[in-house]
């Protein structure tokens, strides 16, 4: 059976695939009850996923108090294939690869030599064969991409502001290397549909992910579904103008210019005439450097009254973090939470993402998966 073949789900395969996905581990009784269909019937899709290969029976549930046989219990196929999500960032490529039912394969770290595309699309060249199944029934199913960029609604990236995009479709060119679906996506609007895929259990309807790395960028969940906009630039909030005073003249700037992690980082070495990393950056703070300190709450505050506008803007029930530094010295947050408190008595959820270091990347997993199936909303335990 050809893998276009199997992926090709009617509406019921498409609903019970999704309870399976959704439950990790559950029963055909238990899918019945939750999709009111009757069990006749869930048993008869079941059938037709095994035979695909995209779920597996895995023993046996507790049986029901008045006794009767036990429950069957089905999970996803985790070795049906494969997929890889890849971050473009400004120094190297992040790569993973995940098995079907989001469990990860392996993970890769590549160096770049330099910020043009064409070097971007060599090294994917180098690291991804098509070719290679990973010991699973139909290989690689399809490549996500993440970009610290604008992409608009057809894929296309209009604007990458580290890097050099020479005229090159980087869909077109992965296409090229293998004949998958592909998606690109900015990585604030990925680490936002895995934000609200891993809490889908608090029901929340409306939430906001913001990242804060060499510029700032918002991924806007609004009635749990992504929200990009017209040309896909919603959520571009590190281009906001600021008036600021520079050597007493008021001039405008980005507020990416002025409290990205980058920036703030920059402002610090300025000052202390030294080019340090974040490491060392931490370690100045918590060794109580006045420059450091000085610095980080200034950076706290204007982090925080842009989570004020942002709130009264798109009013989400929480607005999750997403910041190397921040991660590295957790009492940037309580002073970010501190501050916007004096700003509003309206209650808001404010934390660092659940994943700081793999958000966008498993985010991009779970993006590529619903685009293989055609099914929106489905919850991967990753």
């Amino acid at each position: 059976m050809k893998q276009a073949e199997v992926l090709n789900l009617n509406s019921n395969q498409k609903l019970v695939l999704q309870q399976i996905f959704n439950n990790q581990a559950i029963s055909r009784i238990q899918i019945s009850k939750n999709l009111g269909i009757n069990k006749a019937t869930i048993s008869s899709i079941l059938n037709k996923l095994k035979e695909k290969r995209l779920v597996n029976e895995v023993g046996h549930g507790e049986s029901t108090r008045s006794g009767g046989r036990r429950p069957i219990i089905l999970e996803i196929n985790q070795k049906f294939g494969y997929v890889i999500s890849f971050d473009i960032g400004y120094h190297s490529i992040e790569m993973i690869y995940s098995y079907f039912n989001g469990e990860i394969l392996k993970h890769e770290s590549i160096p770049l030599a330099n910020k043009k595309i064409s070097h971007v699309i060599e090294l994917l060249k180098e690291h991804i064969n098509p070719e290679e199944l990973f010991s699973t029934h139909y290989g690689l199913l399809g490549i996500s991409v993440s970009v610290h960029g604008i992409v608009n609604n057809e894929q296309e990236i209009t604007h990458l502001p580290f890097h050099e995009v020479e005229n090159i479709s980087i869909t077109e060119s992965i296409k090229e290397i293998a004949n998958v679906p592909v998606i690109v996506e900015n990585e604030a609007n990925l680490s936002a549909i895995y934000e609200c895929n891993v809490n889908n259990d608090l029901a929340m309807n409306n939430l906001i992910t913001l990242s804060i790395h060499k510029g700032i960028g918002a991924g806007l969940i609004i009635n749990k579904k992504l929200y990009r906009g017209a040309g896909g630039e919603a959520g571009e909030i590190g281009k906001t103008l600021v008036l600021t005073k520079e050597n007493s003249q008021a001039t405008y700037n980005k507020i990416e210019d002025i409290c990205s992690q980058d920036a703030l980082v920059q402002k610090i070495n300025n000052r202390l005439n030294k080019t340090l990393s974040i490491q060392e950056v931490k370690q100045l703070y918590y060794n109580n450097n006045e420059v450091v300190r000085e610095e980080i709450e200034q950076f706290s505050v204007r982090i925080a009254t842009l989570i004020y506008n942002l709130n009264t803007q798109i009013s989400p029930e929480a607005i999750y973090i997403n910041c190397p530094l921040i991660n590295e010295v957790p009492e940037i947050l309580n002073n970010i939470q501190t501050t916007f408190a004096t700003y509003t008595d309206k209650k808001i959820e404010i934390s660092l993402t659940s994943n700081v270091k793999h958000a966008t990347l498993l985010g991009a997993t779970l993006a590529i998966t619903q685009k293989i199936l055609k099914i929106d909303n489905i919850k991967l335990k990753i």
